[in-house]
């Protein structure tokens, strides 16, 4: 007699999560899948899963190629472990992700699926581009490969790329590769009053590796520009900051480096770098304006985090008026959407606004998942 198939499964090979997964697809049991758990309050909640996937089992690294600049790992795998074995070769990983969750023991597969990038990403390839290869398991249990040795494809498509930011609703990652990067020998970081220096810094000769912009409520913001490389050259290029601006250089980064802000509600905001003196301004008006306080977070290259806190029982009314303001505000120019909220806002506002390319995310769906069973209601807008 067959097994009847769990609510709650920790398969240990991608053969019994394709088993796994295949039985769910027969019996037309929705799937969520999870793996250190650091990003569960983001994007809305989903429906309640009819078989419930932890990753943790699949948690080796499989190839560490130093020589090659490459590392393999299976989806739950954490960044921390993928961190020490990139250490022994005096390499990091080339995708920066962010220090709160890698701290929390975020996975290699939740972290692809739910592109987490952290502060370093001037001058880097972004995530989608640093993911060499994948091993997905389907919708329906089929196991699929992109990437290095192929041993099943699904023809049209780059897998690497569409995984990257799915939020698990096209297929469970299983394992990736990775590209690594030479360890800089040493890091500079400079700290100036205010935001006005931040597209200067991220065009500039120094050639920062990330340029920061932290605003807590009520106070005046802070540009941060982190260069790292050979020693000479982070002083060098330090002293060149601190000659323009009037910063003060600094050999640690602040303790709020690569940690999103903590507050009841996070939206989500993205503009040109043109922009980001702007619109650090007007956080500072729309704060006074709805009297809750705004904390800003994020990198001059224009995506940032903004916590609204000091909520009462009902946030809705709060997380509108932001978004219908920065909406108005920004016009075609910025988008802001929803990352974090009670469970209670998701239905009542428009959490994402315009969603360019919708309809093609919508088409990929259907095609990868047509039943609808993975991770309903997760994904952008609500796919």
């Amino acid at each position: 007699m067959t097994q009847e198939l769990p609510r709650i499964a920790r398969p240990d090979s991608v053969e019994e999560l394709s088993e796994l997964v295949s039985r769910a697809h027969r019996d037309s049991r929705t799937i969520a899948v999870f793996g250190g758990g650091t990003a569960l309050d983001d994007h809305p909640p989903g429906h309640t899963p009819g078989l419930l996937i932890d990753m943790g089992g699949l948690n080796q690294v499989t190839e560490h190629s130093p020589g090659d600049l490459i590392v393999v790992a299976e989806a739950g795998t954490t960044i921390s472990e993928l961190n020490r074995v990139a250490d022994t070769g005096d390499q990091e990983l080339l995708p920066d992700f962010p220090a709160d969750r890698t701290d929390s023991g975020s996975t290699l597969g939740g972290a692809i699926a739910t592109r987490a990038v952290g502060p370093r990403r001037i001058g880097r390839l972004p995530l989608r581009e640093v993911v060499l290869g994948v091993t997905v398991v389907l919708a329906d249990g089929t196991i699929a490969k992109a990437g290095g040795k192929v041993v099943k494809n699904v023809a049209g498509y780059d897998l690497a790329k569409l995984m990257t930011g799915s939020w698990g609703t096209l297929g469970i990652i299983t394992s990736a590769a990775l590209r690594l990067y030479p360890k800089p020998q040493a890091q500079g970081f400079v700290e100036i009053p205010g935001a006005d220096s931040a597209l200067w810094a991220i065009g500039s000769q120094v050639a920062p590796a990330a340029v920061e912009i932290n605003r807590s409520p009520g106070e005046q913001a802070s540009t941060v520009v982190m260069v790292d490389g050979l020693p000479e050259s982070v002083e060098s290029r330090t002293g060149t900051i601190v000659d323009t601006f009037p910063g003060a250089a600094h050999s640690v980064r602040p303790s709020w480096w690569s940690r999103r802000a903590q507050a009841p509600v996070t939206i989500r905001t993205a503009v040109s770098p043109a922009l980001v003196p702007q619109l650090v301004a007007e956080i500072s008006r729309l704060e006074d304006a709805i009297g809750h306080p705004i904390q800003l977070r994020g990198s001059a290259m224009g995506v940032f985090d903004l916590g609204i806190g000091a909520l009462d029982s009902d946030p809705t009314i709060a997380t509108r008026v932001v978004l219908e303001h920065l909406r108005s505000w920004g016009q075609k120019q910025l988008s802001a959407t929803v990352l974090c909220a009670p469970a209670s806002v998701w239905g009542d506002v428009d959490a994402w606004g315009d969603i360019p390319g919708f309809g093609l995310m919508a088409t990929i769906k259907d095609r990868f998942d047509p039943d609808g069973l993975l991770s309903p209601g997760r994904g952008i807008g609500g796919l």
